[in-house]
């Protein structure tokens, strides 16, 4: 026994080091050092509590909305630069855009990748982030927190006519909600199920449904809780679920859910594209291919 716990212990101690020098953390696909889905959970909604969730103000009923995910930033960003630039262009877009996770690859790249962004906040738009398993390996949570403050919360889109869209971001950076954050999504559900939204959307990082096996072991959801949340999004009518982690496209709709699956907008990939959706009465949406 003493034996196998050395030889663990040495193994781990050699996917870190070599990891660092290779930009993956091999330990962080197997094991997260960072805080627990639990731990994060309970950070954000103190985050939430004290500043209150935004109020954003469309001036068309249907809007356009610019979302990426996979920007996976290290020493690059042609792609991440072009979809700010597209976007900033678009004066009838949206004053907000998503990113569903995966920020950056590895570790040290926040900076570079926070300036890339900073044109957006400057025009007095907003990027809302979604918590990738990328964006917690080498124990990251911080610094995702420290600049964005929270990974699981709400915010409301009001539109010229009155109506009202509800967007709902879920920490899934490891591929589960955990208990807490599963509760609190529930009675949010409840709530707003009843306050007259014209739209539920749900955007988070890890995909539902896994279809191929792109990530490996990776921040998948386990069959029961992909079971127990597409049954919970079902009875309170959700919209569409926004997801990424794939890198690839996909469509599903379950129990009268919409799922979409978009594409990584990272440089490396081969077709590199991000989605402008039309949020009104009816949800459509068009990629964008940038490289």
């Amino acid at each position: 026994m003493k034996n196998k716990t050395i030889l663990l212990a040495a193994i781990m101690f050699l996917m870190t080091s070599c990891s660092k020098d290779n930009n993956l953390d091999m330990l962080g696909m197997f094991t997260s050092i960072s805080a627990s889905s639990n731990e994060r959970f309970k950070q954000s909604k103190e985050y939430n509590e004290s500043h209150g969730y935004d109020k954003v103000i469309v001036n068309q009923d249907d809007y356009r909305l610019y979302v990426m995910s996979d920007s996976h930033i290290d020493f690059s960003t042609n792609n991440l630069d072009a979809f700010v630039e597209t976007y900033l262009s678009d004066a009838g877009a949206a004053p907000f855009a998503l990113h569903l996770g995966d920020q950056i690859n590895a570790s040290k790249h926040w900076n570079y990748y926070a300036e890339h962004v900073q044109p957006i906040f400057d025009a007095d738009r907003t990027l809302y982030h979604a918590l990738g398993n990328h964006d917690i390996y080498y124990d990251q949570w911080n610094e995702f927190r420290n600049r964005w403050h929270t990974a699981t919360y709400w915010f409301e889109v009001i539109t010229p006519s009155g109506m009202k869209d509800i967007f709902i971001c879920l920490d899934s950076a490891n591929g589960t909600l955990g208990t807490d954050q599963r509760d609190w999504l529930e009675e949010l559900l409840k709530e707003k199920s009843q306050s007259g939204y014209r739209n539920i959307i749900i955007y988070t990082h890890t995909h539902f449904f896994k279809k191929d096996t792109s990530q490996g072991h990776t921040s998948n959801f386990t069959m029961e809780e992909t079971y127990d949340l597409t049954e919970l999004f079902s009875k309170y009518h959700v919209s569409i679920v926004l997801q990424g982690h794939s890198h690839s496209r996909d469509f599903t709709t379950f129990k009268g859910v919409e799922y979409l699956r978009v594409d990584a907008i990272e440089d490396p990939a081969e077709k590199a594209f991000y989605t402008i959706l039309t949020v009104g009465d009816k949800i459509e949406y068009d990629f964008v291919r940038v490289n």
